[in-house]
């Protein structure tokens, strides 16, 4: 099976876009006047701009690969994980859970809501562990995202590092002149192009590769365990519910989406914009599998299952259609990245940096420091994606760096927000317990699902016991709505 070549058409298309995206994205910053501006867009987000901002922003190449290397891996048991990401999003849509009381206080931040509920201590330590865990999380994006497009545009993989770096500098120019206002602008066109290709991509999957062919490859390496995730050994009773709990915290605690929470106009508005968006995740996750599976069938099992959907592709799609493609990546990849790095450098500057401050910064000091801090980040990313090696699926990775900061979180979170006694000490017992629950995946090899559920299970544990020994304190108002 020959790769087709990337055309000069191609080049066009690619070149056209990324110019026009950055023209919209840098024409934002016209419109920034202060912080709030910079990052929750001065809480302005509508409810279509709302829906594609949320689903651009969690809708990367990352994720097309991660959920790619499932179908890959596991067949159509993997639909578990997407149904999960999908239905969660819609159920934090119909309830409100978390994300309208959120949007109430008129937070920036998830840390913030530590210093109000509990202590400026706190939030600085939540901060920490947010930063620590986002960016390691998104460490992976750049090496992922570089291997896609250097296989689908025919590039030799030893410019691989040069277009890592060219496709950070893209997304770090715009995203540090106009913040969220430029993210928010250009999500709407990535979100369009992104739809485009992955119409186009399932539908080649399909017909070319063949849906009977696609079933039998699964039932003939895998059996029944590739098309029930009970009896799948990567997944199983114990990983569903697992997921369940951590699309919960993601979609209600998780730095990058609460944004779009507290962008929207109104809570109310809030829950309206998730329940539709989750309609959309449960094709964000599932239709991405299916290319897995097709290029299971039409590579085989022994092929690397990281880069089997994007070398599927390079063979599949003609000239124009590559082009379309490789342009609606690099918008899903834009959208993502640029939204990361905005939420991860805003915790560095507006979670750290600030409360150590004897003296609170000026709006226009706190946009220069969350610049310097995008800078940061950035290069610490370039730096962690050509050094660190996976050693497991890329999606388990991701889950396991979330959960060093999401399982104390979201504990904390709901107590605050939900119990009356909630108080100090069990604010810090979850934040440190939960961070301690991911070690046996990345120090002590154990499987992915038992740290996953040690994490949440001793944060939870250790917010109860942390508030009934610790010291009772008033409820403060400013905290609940």
């Amino acid at each position: 099976m020959s790769s087709t070549p990337f055309t000069s058409l191609d080049t066009v298309i690619v070149v056209a876009y990324l110019a026009g995206t950055l023209a919209i994205g840098l024409a934002a910053k016209r419109f920034l006047s202060n912080i709030s501006d910079f990052l929750v867009a001065g809480r302005s987000l509508g409810l279509f701009l709302g829906i594609a901002t949320l689903a651009a922003t969690e809708t990367g190449t990352v994720t097309f690969m991660y959920y790619a290397q499932l179908g890959f891996q596991t067949g159509f048991s993997a639909f578990i994980t997407g149904l999960i990401s999908g239905l969660v999003m819609l159920m934090v849509g119909y309830t409100g859970f978390i994300i309208r009381r959120f949007r109430a206080l008129e937070l920036m931040t998830v840390p913030e809501y530590f210093e109000r509920q509990y202590s400026r201590g706190l939030r600085v330590l939540t901060g920490c562990l947010v930063a620590i865990g986002g960016i390691l999380n998104m460490g992976m994006f750049l090496r992922v995202e570089g291997s896609f497009l250097v296989i689908l545009t025919g590039i030799p993989f030893q410019y691989l590092k040069v277009a890592m770096t060219a496709i950070l500098l893209v997304e770090l120019l715009y995203t540090v002149v106009g913040g969220m206002l430029s993210i928010v602008i250009t999500d709407f066109v990535q979100y369009v192009a992104l739809s485009v290709a992955t119409i186009i991509v399932t539908i080649y999957c399909v017909v070319e590769v063949g849906w009977h062919s696609m079933v039998h490859a699964v039932s003939q390496q895998m059996g029944s365990s590739g098309f029930n995730p009970l009896t799948n050994s990567t997944y199983g009773a114990s990983y569903i519910l697992w997921q369940v709990i951590l699309w919960t915290a993601v979609n209600t605690c998780w730095q990058t989406t609460a944004m779009r929470t507290l962008s929207m106009k109104s809570p109310e508005l809030s829950k309206k914009v998730f329940g539709w968006t989750g309609l959309i995740f449960l094709g964000r996750g599932m239709l991405p599998m299916v290319w897995g599976i097709a290029a299971l069938a039409a590579l085989g099992p022994h092929f690397d299952s990281m880069n089997a959907m994007p070398t599927l592709l390079a063979h599949l799609l003609g000239p124009g259609v590559k082009g379309l493609v490789v342009a609606g990546m690099l918008a899903a990849t834009m959208s993502v990245n640029s939204s990361y790095l905005l939420g991860w450098s805003s915790i560095i500057s507006q979670d750290i940096i600030g409360p150590l401050r004897r003296t609170p910064l000026s709006s226009r000091a706190q946009i220069a420091v969350n610049r310097v801090a995008n800078v940061f980040v950035s290069g610490f990313i370039l730096w962690w994606s050509l050094w660190y090696t996976l050693s497991g699926p890329l999606y388990l990775y991701l889950n396991l760096t979330a959960t060093i900061f999401l399982s104390g979180t979201f504990a904390a979170v709901i107590g605050g927000l939900y119990w009356k006694r909630a108080n100090l000490a069990g604010g810090y017992a979850a934040m440190i317990a939960g961070a301690v629950g991911t070690v046996g995946y990345f120090f002590l090899n154990l499987p992915a699902t038992y740290s996953g559920f040690a994490a949440f299970g001793l944060a939870a544990l250790a917010m109860v016991a942390g508030t009934l020994l610790g010291e009772r304190r008033p409820r403060q108002e400013s905290a609940h709505v």
